[in-house]
């Protein structure tokens, strides 16, 4: 594919995207929608919105995606509001975007579009588990389903290594139940948003460490694991926010 900046040209069907449009602007006005920094050529995908010099536009189609020197690109079809369109390449309106570009998105904190295919370019940023305690503790081994959802940047047997004498892990050794290798994404910012999902069953108990220090550990949950592992799916597909958590029926349903 020739690596050129193609011109925009009139938009023969533009009718069909007028209401995509107006309903887009409509929602910017109401601010279901806002816009953000472009930050990955990954966000570039069919139905997608995106400002341009000021200029709003909808990427229509994506066509073939090629590799050339380990680098995606493909040939695209942009409508722009004023009635114009393009086939400029993906790489070449993302190197726009950078520029002076934002991308259309929901006011809500949506983590679904930091979950990317892998690829070479990724950056492996840490792990999310999902432990179960071996704690001889009976108040806590009486409690059914009861999972701690944390966060690491090492790998989760090196971190838990010493759960038996943590706080964090109730002084007690720890099985792991799922883990899940995060990519482009803030993991801390998907282990905060589990957390108030989970918010109202947290574990309510105090730990004293090997000096009698007093803690209140805040990462245990008590949910059946199937829930958990739906939660995360909810987040992936950016519907986290349509749901809560029953925790006298064990169910998530929406709100």
């Amino acid at each position: 594919m020739p690596d050129y900046v193609a011109k925009r040209k009139p938009c023969k069907d533009f009718d069909k995207f007028e209401v995509k449009f107006k309903n887009c602007q409509n929602d910017l006005a109401s601010q279901k929608l806002i816009l953000k920094k472009f930050k990955k050529e990954q966000q570039i995908e069919e139905g997608s919105f995106f400002v341009l010099k000021g200029v709003l536009l909808l990427v229509d189609k994506v066509g073939e995606k090629q590799e050339v020197n380990g680098k995606i690109n493909a040939r695209l079809r942009c409508i722009f509001e004023n009635g114009t369109e393009s086939n400029m390449l993906l790489r070449s309106l993302a190197a726009e975007l950078y520029k002076d570009g934002r991308r259309v998105t929901e006011s809500k904190d949506n983590l679904s579009d930091l979950f990317v295919p892998v690829t070479k370019e990724d950056r492996e940023t840490g792990f999310i588990y999902i432990l179960k305690s071996l704690s001889d503790n009976e108040k806590i081994r009486s409690i059914e389903n009861l999972y701690k959802i944390g966060f690491s940047k090492i790998p989760v047997e090196e971190r838990i290594k010493n759960a038996k004498n943590d706080p964090t892990y109730i002084m007690s050794d720890v099985q792991i139940v799922a883990t899940f290798k995060c990519f482009n994404l803030n993991p801390q910012k998907l282990e905060s948003l589990l957390h108030t999902f989970f918010g109202s069953d947290c574990l309510n108990i105090d730990i004293f460490d090997n000096n009698k220090k007093r803690h209140t550990p805040r990462e245990w949950f008590i949910a059946p694991f199937f829930v958990v592992e739906n939660a995360i799916e909810l987040i992936i597909a950016g519907k986290i926010t349509n749901y809560k958590y029953d925790p006298e029926n064990e169910v998530i349903i929406k709100k």
